[in-house]
């Protein structure tokens, strides 16, 4: 890099890397989260966002940092995610067997019962497009307003609102689907 673009990059960022990386950290953690990626992938996928950040930093105009990262993470866990199948099929998944068992703190019918809405859950929520289960994740289970939210994603706040009503109203439609297919049980 010349000493002109070092010092143009300097004056255009207000943070340095490790700055980006200590205040939003726990952020992109929560997104990661938020985009449906595994317990035991999520470390992983949040220090891989942060080396590709890291290697573009240079690139970065200093606006938006939040909007930035999000970008980043929304594309590596999208990635993440259409690939898990192959992960899936040739037994890479090992460790979700193991995701549980570390913790037993309730009794095992109180574990079957949170694992089983766990479950329930991922599986409504894999029903949404990214953009608007992660308004959903981060406004109903996080807590975030929807101004942070549309800072995030880089939209409008109505954007915002709107991908938050409409995936409550196809979670609605998925819960009472499935609701109404009758459950198998053995005997």
């Amino acid at each position: 890099m010349l000493p002109s673009e070092s010092a143009r990059i300097e004056r255009a960022l207000p943070l340095s890397f490790e700055q980006l990386y200590d205040h939003y950290f726990d952020e992109v953690m929560r997104w990661v989260r938020a985009l449906g990626a595994r317990e035991a992938d999520r470390q992983d996928l949040v220090q891989d966002i942060f080396v590709l950040a890291y290697r573009r930093f240079h690139d970065f105009d200093g606006e938006n940092p939040g909007g930035w990262l999000y970008q980043i993470a929304r594309r590596k866990v999208r990635d993440y995610r259409s690939l898990s199948w192959i992960r899936h099929f040739f037994g890479v998944d090992s460790l979700a067997a193991f995701e549980g068992v570390l913790q037993h703190t309730r009794s095992p019918l109180q574990d079957l019962e949170t694992s089983e809405q766990a479950q329930l859950l991922n599986q409504l929520l894999d029903t949404l497009n990214d953009d608007k289960r992660v308004a959903f994740v981060l406004f109903e289970i996080e807590g975030h307003s929807g101004e942070h939210i549309a800072q995030v994603q880089n939209v409008s706040v109505n954007t915002v609102w709107a991908r938050i009503y409409q995936a409550r109203q196809k979670l609605l439609r998925e819960a009472r689907r499935l609701q109404q297919v009758p459950k198998l049980h053995k005997r």
